[in-house]
C-alpha cells in the first residue's frame, strides 16, 4: 500500500503544484510587470513552490525524488491533462507541453530549489 499511496499523494502534489503554478504566472502578467521584472519574479516564485514542494513532500514522508517529479509533471503534463477535459474551471489551469524560456528557467529553479531544500534537511532519500 505504500507505494499506490506515494503515486496518490504523488499526483495530488503535482496537480497542486500545476494549479499553482499558473496562478503564480497569472499573477506576475496581472501585476503588469515586463521582461526583466517578470522573469525575475518568475523565478522568484518558482523557487519558493520549489522549496514549498519540498516541505510538503518531506511533512508526508515521501520519498526525496517525489518533489522534483511532482514539479516536472506538474509543469508540463498536468495542464495537457487538464487541457483535454471540457469545461472552464480546467481550461483556466489548461496549457501545451511546449514551455517557453521564461517557463523553463522557472521549472529549472523550482527543481534546483527543491533539491537543494531536500539536501539541507540530510535526507534526500
Amino acid at each position: 500500500m505504500t507505494g499506490a499511496r506515494t503515486v496518490v499523494l504523488a499526483l495530488l502534489l503535482a496537480l497542486g503544484v500545476a494549479v499553482v503554478d499558473r496562478g503564480l504566472v497569472g499573477l506576475v502578467e496581472a501585476s503588469g510587470a515586463r521582461n526583466q521584472p517578470a522573469v525575475i519574479l518568475v523565478m522568484l516564485l518558482s523557487a519558493f513552490l520549489g522549496l514549498l514542494t519540498a516541505v510538503l513532500a518531506r511533512a508526508l514522508r515521501l520519498p526525496g525524488a517525489v518533489a522534483p517529479t511532482a514539479l516536472v509533471v506538474g509543469w508540463i503534463a498536468i495542464p495537457v491533462l487538464l487541457g483535454a477535459v471540457p469545461g472552464q474551471a480546467t481550461q483556466l489551469f489548461a496549457g501545451d507541453a511546449r514551455l517557453g524560456a521564461t517557463e523553463s528557467v522557472a521549472l529549472v529553479v523550482a527543481v534546483v530549489s527543491a533539491a537543494i531544500t531536500l539536501a539541507v534537511s540530510g535526507r534526500a532519500d
